[in-house]
C-alpha cells in the first residue's frame, strides 16, 4: 500500500511513503489496516527515454540510508532505460518507526574491566528494547527487509524488478534471489556479503581485510604520499608507530576545536573510514599527522561522521539477524581471540586476559537468518532464474573479494573483479570498465561472463 506519489523539487524526483507489514508472517490474510506497519520512504526518478523497467538501489550498512542512492553517477543508458528507485530501509532515515538505542551506560573507553564493559553492553541492549520496542526489534532485520523489496516491486507495478545492491545490501539482494527467483530480471551485487558464512567467519574475514589494507596504506604512506608520513618511512614498523600514537592519545587526549578531545578509540573509528576507500587515504593521513602535531579537529570529524552513520541500526539489525545469545563465556573466548588476532594494527594495549561478551551475545532473542539454520550453507540459483552479477574489488577491506568469488560460484553467475583498493565501485565514478560491464549486463543479463577490470 502506498500514499500518492508527489514530485520533489529535486531533479524531478517522485516520492512516496509505502506501508509494509511489520511482521509479514502475522498478516495471514488481514488487510494492511489491521496489522502493525512500517513506512518506507521511497524516491523514484523516471526513465528519460524508452523505459525498460525499474532499477531498485539497495543501500549498505546494515542501517545505511538509501534515498541518496538515486543521485549516484548512473550512465546515460541506465537513466534513459530505467526508472531509478531508492529507499530508506525499515528502521532507518526517513522511514518509520526508527531504530533508537539512546540512553545506554557510558564507560571509560580505556577500561579493561570486563564487568564494566559488559554492564555498558547490557545497558545498550536494554535501551534498544526500551526505545525501539521489542516487537519492532524482532522484525527490523534482513528477513523482513527482503520481503520489503518484493512489496516495492509490486507497488511499482513491475512483474520483475532490477536490483543494484551495495555492501550489506547484497545480502538482501541474494536472499531476494533465493526467495523470489522469478521476480527479478537482473541483480548487480557490489561489495558482496557471503550469506553462507557464519557470523564469526565473516568478522574474522573483515578484520583480515582491514589488516591487509592497513599494510597497503603504510606502504603508500612511505613510498607515494607527497607529505610527511605519520606512520614513518619504514612500512615494517608502521604498525608499531601507529600503536604508539594510540597509546599517546589515551595518556594525553588531543584537543579538537569541536567536541571532546581525541582518544585512541576515536582514532580507530576514524581509521575504519580512512581505510575503506582509496580516495580517503590522503585526507586520513593528513588528519593523523595533525593528531601527531597536537590537533585532533579533523580526526574528530572523521570519527563523528562514522559514529553518526547508523551505529544503533548496525547493532540492532545485525543482532536481529545473527545473534546467538549465551552466558557461556568459555564458548566465546576462542572466537573472540581469533577475531582479535586477525587484525593486529589496532592492538595497542596488552592482550585481554578475558574477552567480554558483546551486544549480540546479550540480545533478547536468537537471530533469524543464521547461516546453516535459516540460510543454506551453499546457496544455489535455480536454472530458470536469471543470473546475477557479482562485483568485487581486489583489496576491499570490509567485503573481501573472496566473498564475491564464492557467491558467484554458489549462484552459477558471472564475476566482475576490479583491481585496486576500496569498497564498492559501480556507478561511483570509480572505474569506467566496471560501469560499462554493468550497463551491458543490465541491457541483457545473459550477455556477460567473468571479467577483470584494471
Amino acid at each position: 500500500m502506498t500514499g500518492e506519489w508527489f514530485t520533489e523539487p529535486i531533479a524531478g524526483q517522485q516520492c512516496a511513503q509505502v506501508w509494509a507489514p511489520l511482521d509479514y508472517q502475522g498478516v495471514q490474510g488481514r488487510s494492511i489496516a489491521e496489522v502493525p506497519t512500517v513506512r518506507l520512504a521511497v524516491s523514484r526518478l523516471p526513465a528519460s527515454g524508452a523505459r525498460k523497467g525499474a532499477l531498485l538501489a539497495i543501500s549498505g550498512g546494515p542501517g545505511g540510508e538509501g534515498l541518496g542512492l538515486i543521485e549516484s553517477a548512473y550512465p546515460p543508458e541506465v537513466r534513459e532505460q530505467f526508472d531509478i528507485v531508492s529507499y530508506d530501509p525499515r528502521g532507518v532515515g526517513r522511514s518509520t518507526p526508527l531504530i533508537q538505542c539512546a540512553g545506554g551506560l557510558d564507560t571509560d573507553s580505556t577500561t579493561d574491566d570486563t564487568e564494566a564493559i559488559e554492564a555498558a553492553e547490557r545497558a545498550e541492549v536494554a535501551a534498544c528494547v526500551r526505545d525501539t520496542g521489542l516487537h519492532v526489534l524482532r522484525h527490523i532485520g534482513s528477513d523482513e527487509a527482503t520481503n520489503d523489496v518484493d512489496l516495492l516491486r509490486a507497488v511499482l507495478g513491475e512483474k520483475q524488478i532490477n536490483l543494484l545492491a551495495y555492501s550489506y545490501g547484497t545480502q538482501i539482494a541474494a536472499m531476494y534471489a533465493l526467495r523470489f527467483p522469478h521476480n527479478y530480471r537482473a541483480a548487480v551485487l557490489d561489495g558482496v556479503v557471503d550469506i553462507a558464512e557464519r557470523p564469526h567467519e565473516w568478522i574474522v574475514g573483515q578484520n583480515r581485510g582491514y589488516q591487509a589494507t592497513f599494510t597497503r596504506l603504510a606502504a603508500f604512506c612511505a613510498d607515494e604520499y607527497d607529505a610527511e608520513c605519520p606512520l614513518g618511512d619504514d612500512p615494517a614498523i608502521a604498525e608499531a608507530t601507529f600503536q604508539q600514537l594510540l597509546r599517546d592519545a589515551d595518556s594525553a587526549p588531543v584537543p579538537a576545536d569541536e567536541g571532546e578531545a581525541v582518544r585512541a578509540d576515536d582514532i580507530l573509528v576514524a581509521t575504519y573510514t580512512g581505510l575503506l576507500w582509496r580516495s580517503m587515504w590522503e585526507p586520513y593521513l593528513r588528519a593523523l599527522q595533525e593528531v601527531r602535531q597536537g590537533d585532533g579537529t579533523t580526526i574528530r570529524r572523521f570519527a563523528d561522521w562514522q559514529d553518526s552513520a547508523g551505529t544503533n541500526a548496525i547493532t540492532a539489525i545485525t543482532c536481529t539477524d545473527i545473534a546467538e545469545p549465551t552466558a557461556d563465556r568459555a564458548a566465546r573466548q576462542q572466537q573472540a581471540a581469533a577475531r582479535y588476532d586477525a587484525a593486529t594494527y589496532d592492538n595497542y594495549d596488552p592482550r585481554p586476559a578475558e574477552f567480554p561478551l558483546e551486544d549480540c551475545d546479550l540480545w533478547p532473542f536468537p537471530g533469524k537468518i543464521i547461516p546453516g539454520k535459516a540460510l543454506p550453507l551453499a546457496p544455489s540459483r535455480i536454472e530458470s532464474a536469471a543470473r546475477l552479477l557479482f562485483v568485487g574489488t581486489r583489496h576491499d577491506p570490509t567485503t573481501p573479494v573472496g566473498n564475491a568469488e564464492r557467491m558467484a560460484k554458489y549462484m552459477t553467475s558471472p564475476l566482475l573483479i576490479r583491481e585496486g583498493d576500496g569498497h564498492c565501485a559501480v556507478f561511483n565514478d570509480e572505474n569506467s570498465c566496471v560501469d560499462a560491464e554493468v550497463v551491458r549486463y543490465l541491457k541483457d543479463p545473459n550477455s556477460v561472463g567473468d571479467k577483470v577490470c584494471a
